[in-house]
């Protein structure tokens, strides 16, 4: 099965260092974050714990906090640190994850790829 079509987002120079956006793309939502670092990476905008829209939260050392109930998703791995690592193991165990996609910058926009989890 072949990889679809990289999707191009936003222009590269639009997305400054520790900034989230929200963007539609063919009929998507999604969310573009600078971080710290200077990495861009894409995720839902929506929480997986009750669907906040992410874009209103706070960037947070590589992560997003949820404006909702402060669960941190780290935004290299979609990880939960917060309150993952604070709840017991078997409820923090069903804690989803935050759907990143790859991203790539090329000829000055960040694409994205919708099709794999990154």
């Amino acid at each position: 099965m072949s990889d679809p079509l990289w999707q191009q987002a936003l222009l590269d120079q639009d997305l400054k260092s520790g900034q989230v956006v929200k963007v539609s793309v063919a009929g998507m939502k999604i969310m573009l974050v600078r971080l710290e670092d200077g990495t861009v990476t894409a995720a839902s905008p929506i929480c997986p714990h009750q669907g906040e829209d992410l874009t209103a939260g706070k960037l947070y050392m590589g992560a997003i906090d949820c404006p909702r109930h402060h669960y941190l998703y780290d935004l290299h791995t979609g990880e939960n640190r917060y309150p993952r690592n604070v709840f017991p193991v078997d409820l923090a165990v069903r804690l989803a994850p935050l759907r990143l996609y790859p991203t790539k910058i090329e000829d000055g926009w960040i694409w994205f790829q919708a099709s794999r989890k990154r």
